[in-house]
């Protein structure tokens, strides 16, 4: 029996990371690789890609690597950690993920915002125009600390998901 190569997506991650390029294979593995000398930085793995062309991508500021998975979950990973809180941990690999059940079908798409503040600030200007009346009130948008994920699947449908940072004012205002 001759063995094939698993088929590999290559996508050039964010402008953030110039010399670093994500690979994603059928083999069910990210591959990240240092452009300047050509060598295997680290082995993510975790997701289910057998047969899909499932790419990886970056968040905004390079902190995360997102992927779809033929099993409708998305998986997300730092692309940092502290290795001596670890007895045993490799660097080239990590194993440390997490999931979510995004969709009902294959999800052939996640990818990070580029801007997310853009989509913060339009969100919080809508909540302000339904709390209130007044049509002369003007307001500002404060820079804000968080993620948007958008993820597409086999079946067409697409979704958002926002993972917004708490401001301290928000904080004291739980109840």
């Amino acid at each position: 029996m001759i063995r094939r190569p698993p088929r590999s997506t290559l996508f050039p991650y964010t402008t953030l990371f110039r010399s670093k390029i994500l690979v994603t294979s059928n083999d069910s593995r990210v591959r990240l690789y240092d452009l300047r000398d050509l060598s295997l930085s680290c082995k993510y793995k975790g997701y289910v890609n057998l047969s899909s062309q499932i790419r990886a991508s970056f968040s905004h500021d390079g902190k995360y690597i997102v992927t779809g998975s033929e099993n409708q979950y998305i998986y997300l990973w730092k692309t940092h950690h502290d290795y001596a809180k670890f007895s045993s941990a490799r660097k080239d690999r990590n194993d440390y993920w997490e999931s979510i059940k995004a969709h009902n079908a294959v999800v052939t798409a996640a990818v990070f915002a580029p801007n997310p503040n853009l989509i913060f600030c339009q969100m919080d200007q809508n909540n302000l125009a339904q709390n209130v009346n007044d049509a002369g009130q003007t307001t500002s948008c404060a820079p804000t600390e968080g993620y948007v994920l958008v993820t597409a699947d086999f079946s067409g449908s697409v979704k958002v998901f926002v993972n917004k940072t708490k401001t301290e004012n928000e904080k004291g205002n739980v109840k």
